[in-house]
């Protein structure tokens, strides 16, 4: 019995109160595709890609949202009983809040004990309607005192939800007493028995499930059981066989798959494939819902060349912070072991004291091959921060051998950071520990990878007051570190070490007015170096360095109004003038620890420092004069055009250079050093119309006309699934691989041409591709391309990639290339299987956004 208040109003009226409904059918089993689209409501069209799309009528008595526990019963006619059996017939209904029940007859049972209504059996033509959910049967029950209801020999739809993140979607009762037009992700199919004990939760027997139209399904589910619960978002199947165009392709005896986008516990579609790394293979995932902050993926991997391998993704959200840790091992590498014997056969003899050592490495490295991940961003309160980025790789090889999602800085070099950071509006404080594992694979021929300096701790301290007496800002910057660096396996040199304290206050004033400005700024660098293990490098223990710098900036910033094209735009010029002033400090006794070169762009023309880094503050007496302009749209405000170009003009030779020695480009024998003019730096931004876009950037070099380097892009893109890139890039004396030293040999200046693209064609399929040659040394630098088949319910992929790595160790005439492939397939509404995510290639086409597997 229920425990609240229920209802029963009995109508009994000749007219036709509900609305009628198609009429009856012959066993589901036995109906033809356009029988069963014509009972669920699906109506053809050639506007969208399913070909259609289900239309949901009316509710005929509509029951207000307060009344959650009335119970309407109608009938055109009938014959009431106060004991006993009650008969209904004509359009018998049965509605409650946001669910109706109509059938052609309605037989009414009193409980013997109380006389009250207990069932209702419901006979011929049976329609059982929710908001997005439909169901056609024979005939059902329907018990009053359980609220269970029953039907059999059925069909059924119900809408997926698949684009909601949390929780269904509900239907305003206002709209359910209108036509609506269903168009996300639909289930359907048919049913032995339909079985409902609580709202939003199906129960199918003997059933079949498909999101495909009605009409054609390509593929279908048929279960023993299938439960559809919408309050948790997941649904499961038993004994479960998938049928492609009704040929059975594949057996689970148990699967669960996702109604919307809401996590839950439970086995994910396992990944298959075969690579020369791992052979045949098959990852299988667990996904543990641990709580709606926390969750893990557990995937155990069968290697077919190197044995079993863990892997534990956990991933955390708390009030303060976020991340993730991932560990993966794999215990007793077959593969690697034979690798260990073999190459102790081959170099065991090598003399070269480089070759020794990382073979010596390799020997020692463990046949248990590990790795582990931790990112962490926290943030305490408004003023305090943190962040880790912490990877880990048990031995030289892993990432050749298994790729990750380790963070490498550079090629062999991984990060291992942690930070905590103070920001208020006048001061920041950064507290850093920094180290790299650096990798030493056994390279023959090539030159040893180089173990880099760690920060171990870095302190800075910048403040900032602006706006002070007079207008003046008075600002410092200030910075300790530790720095430290282990021997690279096969040299005995040991490189300087030691600390690094520098202190840089400044005062600057601004002075504007509406059509121009000009910032005086004067400030003064003090270091001091404390350093240790000096003696191979002939480098001084303390080092003390004092330079003054001054610099002032002047400008302008012109607008006015325009017209093109009947289009109004504001365009503004905006020159620029800066002059800069530092005095010669002899610094070649100083370590490098952490400065480069800068490259030349447009906007280093306005920086006073030509390097990276403190270890080298370069003099100067100079100005770099440029002009940008750019088209503003008056009405949206975005960048149609800008445009700029500039230089550097020199009023004396350049002296602190970052290498004593021709070990580097920049050094005192380089003539760039006494060059007057520095190269002329260009740039375009062109945003055509919403589609179209180009950019280029172009260093010039006035003394010896040619360019320095340049890069162009085209990209056009029309509708997200359209695209088309073109870029060139051309660095002169800037391929680190042609082998070449001399110098403005054509073969060592870096071409590059990087095309790639995907488009849709035939209706359901679409072509993607990258193509990027150096062209100085004709070897292909990148290759991608992949073919893909996305309908209403199903989709397939294949994609393949070819990536150069580097010349082969024993031959620098032979070029060595990694191959990847995956081939995947999604069941749309019920998941994806394959040989594992391409995404990490697919992110290298500009503009591209998968879609694949998902809802239209």
């Amino acid at each position: 019995m229920m425990k609240k208040r229920l209802a029963y109003l009995l109508l009994f009226t000749v007219a036709a109160i509900c609305r009628a409904q198609p009429g009856g059918f012959t066993s589901t089993s036995s109906l033809a595709q356009d029988t069963v689209a014509k009972e669920l409501g699906w109506i053809q069209t050639n506007q969208n890609q399913c070909g259609g799309y289900y239309l949901e009528p009316s509710f005929s008595y509509p029951v207000s949202d307060t009344q959650n526990s009335t119970l309407a019963i109608t009938g055109n006619q009938g014959v009431f009983s106060l004991r006993g059996v009650s008969t209904l017939e004509g359009k018998v209904s049965i509605t409650r809040q946001n669910q109706q029940i109509t059938s052609h007859k309605g037989v009414l049972y009193r409980d013997p004990a109380t006389g009250k209504l207990s069932s209702l059996d419901l006979i011929g033509d049976v329609h059982l309607r929710e908001p997005n959910t439909l169901v056609v049967a024979h005939k059902g029950n329907y018990n009053f005192q359980t609220g269970h209801k029953s039907l059999y020999d059925l069909l059924y739809r119900t809408e997926l939800n698949g684009r909601e993140v949390v929780g269904p979607k509900p239907v305003p009762n206002t709209a359910s007493q209108h036509d609506r037009k269903i168009t996300g992700m639909t289930a359907w199919g048919s049913a032995d028995e339909f079985s409902q004990e609580q709202p939003r939760v199906y129960e199918l027997s003997s059933a079949s499930f498909s999101t495909c139209s009605p009409e054609s399904p390509a593929w279908r589910v048929k279960a023993s059981h299938i439960v559809l619960n919408k309050e948790t978002g997941r649904g499961y199947a038993t004994n479960a066989r998938i049928l492609v165009k009704g040929i059975p392709v594949f057996y689970m005896p148990y699967i669960n798959f996702p109604l919307d986008k809401r996590r839950k516990s439970g086995f994910l579609w396992p990944t298959v494939g075969i690579s020369n790394s791992f052979g045949p293979y098959a990852l299988v995932p667990f996904y543990w819902n641990m709580a709606p902050n926390y969750d893990m993926t557990f995937t155990l991997g069968a290697l077919t060349k190197r044995g079993a391998q863990l892997t534990d993704n956990f991933r955390y959200l708390t009030p303060l912070n976020e991340g993730n840790l991932r560990v993966s091992v794999l215990p007793g590498d077959a593969a690697f072991t034979y690798q260990q014997t073999a190459y102790k056969d081959k170099y065991g003899n090598n003399t070269d004291p480089a070759v020794q050592a990382e073979l010596a490495r390799l020997l020692n490295s463990s046949n248990t091959r590990r790795s582990l991940v931790w990112r962490d961003s926290a943030q305490f309160n408004p003023n305090w921060s943190s962040h880790v980025d912490f990877n880990y790789a048990g031995d030289d090889y892993y990432t050749q051998d298994f790729g990750s999602d380790l963070n490498e800085i550079t090629q062999n070099q991984l990060l291992q950071e942690g930070d905590v950071n103070y920001k208020s509006p006048n001061w920041f404080f950064t507290g850093r520990v920094q180290t790299y594992q650096t990798m030493h694979p056994l390279q023959i021929g090539q030159t040893p990878i180089q173990n880099q300096y760690r920060r171990f701790p870095q302190l800075i301290l910048n403040g900032d007051y602006p706006e002070q007496i007079y207008g003046t800002e008075y600002f410092i910057n200030n910075e300790a570190t530790h720095f430290s660096i282990r021997n690279t396996p096969g040299t005995t040199a040991n490189q300087p070490v030691g600390n690094r304290l520098n202190s840089q206050p400044g005062i600057s004033l601004p002075l504007l007015w509406p059509y121009f400005y000009v910032t005086p700024r004067a400030q003064v660098a003090l270091t001091h170096y404390d350093l240790y293990q000096t003696t191979p490098t002939n480098t001084p223990d303390i080092h003390r360095r004092v330079l003054p710098i001054f610099d002032v900036l002047m400008g302008s910033s012109l607008v006015r109004d325009t017209s093109i094209f009947s289009h109004t735009f504001e365009q503004t010029l905006e020159p620029q003038v800066y002059y800069t002033y530092i005095p010669y400090r002899n610094q070649s006794s100083i370590p490098i620890f952490d400065t480069t070169v800068n490259t030349l762009t447009y906007d280093q023309i306005f920086n006073y420092n030509r390097f990276s880094g403190i270890d080298r503050i370069g003099d100067a007496n100079q100005v770099g004069v440029g002009v940008s302009s750019r088209l503003l749209d008056a009405e949206s405000g975005l960048e149609k055009i800008r445009i700029g170009a500039g230089e550097i003009m020199y009023f004396s030779r350049r002296k602190v250079t970052l290498c004593n020695d021709t070990s580097c480009p920049d050094n005192p024998k380089n003539p760039a050093n006494h060059w007057r003019l520095s190269p002329l730096s260009g740039i375009l931004d062109y945003h055509v119309n919403a589609a179209w876009s180009f950019s280029t950037n172009v260093i010039w070099n006035p003394i010896t006309k040619q360019l320095d380097n340049s890069s162009t892009g085209l990209h056009y893109q029309p509708e997200d699934r359209k695209i088309i890139n073109l870029g060139y890039n051309f660095v002169r004396n800037g391929d680190p691989l042609s082998g070449i030293t001399a110098i403005n040999n054509s073969q060592n200046n870096l071409k590059n041409t990087d095309l790639s693209f995907t488009w849709p064609f035939l209706n359901d399929f679409s072509a993607l591709g990258r193509w990027m040659q150096a062209w100085n040394t004709n070897h292909l630098q990148n290759l991608l391309y992949g073919i893909q088949y996305d309908t209403c319910c199903w989709a397939a992929r294949f994609v393949g990639g070819r990536a150069f790595i580097g010349p082969t160790p024993n031959n620098k005439n032979s070029l060595q290339y990694s191959n990847q492939f995956y081939l995947q397939f999604s069941l749309k509404g019920l998941g994806d299987i394959g040989t594992g995510q391409p995404d990490s290639l697919l992110s290298s086409i500009n503009g591209y956004k998968t879609h694949f597997g998902q809802d239209f």
